[in-house]
């Protein structure tokens, strides 16, 4: 990486953590951006979301790496939300809460396909694997939340399950499965370890 892109690079990382208003304003409106190039079926690229927002592709680099930081960003609180709205909804029927949650889910990436497509086609580092990391956290909280079964660990769990999931929705949105939403979204839920969706009388003691 040369000393210019390690620079900018810096400058990204510190505005992530900023709080500056401006910043903030100017990265949300690269997410409506690009939320609306996706509602309206259109390419989405670097080029396509600045002309959308009407900012220098400078701007982008500015806060984002690539279209796939973006997006990668753009799921991070919506994994936190459904993580979050599960387990509240799991307190009065934990498999609705579950099916409802990788509804969401695949709603999400289902909304933002295009996005989506464009950062998996990108060279260099995996966006699946980016999206895996993004949902290995919030997976690991729920089974800290939920318990495990005697010898699971959470941290290989939430791999596996994480890993998983972003593989099958990355070939489905690349149209390597033919499906629709809710063939995915039933898939996730079916596939998912029963203890999963809440208290078992097979958790860590």
């Amino acid at each position: 990486m040369s000393s210019e892109a390690t620079d900018i690079a810096v400058v990204r990382e510190n505005l992530k953590t900023s709080g500056d208003p401006r910043a903030e304003r100017t990265r949300q409106g690269l997410f409506d951006a690009a939320a609306r190039l996706c509602a309206d079926n259109r390419e989405v690229s670097v080029s396509a979301i600045t002309r959308e927002l009407g900012v220098s592709r400078s701007v982008f680099y500015t806060h984002f790496a690539d279209v796939s930081d973006l997006a990668l960003r753009m799921q991070e609180p919506l994994f936190e939300d459904i993580a979050a709205t599960a387990n509240i909804a799991r307190t009065t029927d934990p498999h609705a809460a579950m099916l409802d949650s990788q509804r969401r889910l695949v709603g999400h990436f289902a909304q933002h396909r295009a996005l989506y497509r464009a950062a998996l086609r990108l060279p260099g580092v995996s966006a699946t694997h980016r999206i895996q990391e993004a949902m290995e956290p919030p997976i690991a909280a729920h089974i800290s939340e939920v318990g495990a079964p005697r010898g699971v660990r959470a941290d290989i769990a939430s791999r596996y399950i994480a890993s998983a999931a972003a593989h099958l929705l990355a070939a489905w949105i690349l149209d390597e499965i033919e499906a629709d939403e809710e063939t995915i979204a039933n898939h996730l839920y079916a596939l998912m370890p029963p203890w999963m969706h809440g208290p078992t009388n097979h958790r860590q003691r």
